[in-house]
């Protein structure tokens, strides 16, 4: 998740980006507000001023997710913890930490301060909707205020819900946390009792549609579905962590990688070694030294009747931190480095060699069997 994102801006050193799927939000609330809220509350005003009700609402909804979000960002800035950036996607957003908070009540702080900053922004849009009307401002003026307004107090309300990874649900984990002392047993618990509640809002979803509330309904399905599958994911990823813990990617590199030498053609490359070896990615070196990489994607990003006479050095990618980490790197900041570029495969590089390769695959693998060896009969 999160992978295609643009970057809209950088305020207080947090930088903000917008997912792809954001697309896919802004039509269904823009659609929503235009073709159901504002023409049931507000008759008889012409199907422009809807739609431009519905843009500028939606625009009001951008802002106040990124109020949100950058309250979270702050608290945490505050307790000392690392925030990569904010990412608005199809379920609002989310202020990406590089790690887990390392208290009960760093969590507590950091999750409740982005209802409260919900909290805040309805009660000055509800003022604002008053003071619009009593001097008589125009309807759609008065309707979007009256939208903001409802909106963050939604949300507000939403994010109390202890379905984890919402505020609520971290909330909820926090003080599960701070009893016990256990962050595992919390995330556990936590996530099983998401897990219920994201069972009974699909259900009250199916319940609308049959109801014949189309559009209500299909949110509803939408946000628990969400839900079942990020709890089951935060649940994973913990566990994931705590099998890793203390371990290196030396633990896990295959120490003996198959390099390819650069001045070769790309034919030579698919005949000498591609399909002799079958990896999918492959070192490139010159005078023994690390200079990048090349992968099946690659390769084919060139005609094949180009491969005759195009050097491997012409069509790989540069050896960069981005594709590359030292083996004494703790395994969690591989994985991490994983989901950041999207890569599953990492060059282990020291003093400009190549000493190894580390694969998403090998550390799934190494987790698959340890679950399994450890769950009891």
């Amino acid at each position: 998740m999160l992978k295609r994102k643009m970057t809209l801006f950088k305020l207080l050193g947090f930088t903000v980006s917008v997912d792809a799927s954001w697309g896919i939000i802004l039509f269904l609330v823009v659609w929503s507000l235009s073709e159901g809220l504002f023409p049931g509350y507000f008759p008889d005003l012409s199907s422009q001023t809807y739609w431009m009700m519905g843009l500028l609402g939606a625009l009001g909804l951008f802002v106040s997710i990124i109020i949100h979000e950058f309250s979270h960002s702050l608290i945490a800035r505050i307790y000392g913890l690392e925030i990569k950036g904010i990412t608005l996607f199809i379920f609002g957003g989310v202020a990406e930490m590089k790690d887990e908070p390392n208290s009960p009540k760093t969590e507590f702080f950091m999750a409740i301060a982005g209802p409260i900053a919900s909290l805040l922004l309805s009660i000055l849009f509800a003022a604002l909707y008053q003071v619009a009307k009593i001097i008589e401002l125009p309807i759609p003026v008065i309707g979007i205020l009256g939208y903001l307004s409802a909106i963050n107090m939604l949300l507000a309300v939403f994010n109390m819900v202890p379905a984890f990874p919402t505020d609520g649900g971290r909330i909820l984990r926090s003080l599960l946390w701070w009893i016990k002392g256990d962050i595992y047993w919390a995330t556990q618990v936590a996530s099983r009792i998401s897990l219920m509640f994201a069972i009974a809002i699909i259900f009250v979803g199916f319940m609308s549609l049959i109801g014949g509330n189309f559009i209500g309904g299909l949110w509803w399905i939408l946000i628990g579905s969400f839900l079942f599958n990020a709890a089951n994911a935060s649940y994973q990823r913990l566990l994931m962590k705590q099998s890793f813990e203390g371990k290196t990617v030396h633990d896990f590199m295959n120490p003996h990688p198959v390099t390819v030498p650069s001045h070769i053609t790309l034919q030579e490359f698919v005949d000498k070694y591609l399909y002799h070896y079958h990896y999918k990615m492959f070192p490139i070196v010159k005078d023994d030294k690390i200079s990048g990489l090349l992968t099946i994607q690659m390769l084919k990003s060139h005609p094949q009747q180009e491969w005759k006479h195009l050097l491997v050095s012409k069509a790989m990618q540069l050896q960069s931190p981005d594709n590359s980490i030292a083996s004494n790197t703790p395994i969690n900041d591989a994985l991490n480095k994983m989901s950041e570029t999207g890569l599953s495969r990492l060059l282990v590089v020291e003093h400009k060699k190549v000493v190894g390769i580390v694969t998403l695959k090998d550390l799934l693998e190494y987790l698959a069997l340890k679950m399994e060896l450890e769950t009891t009969p």
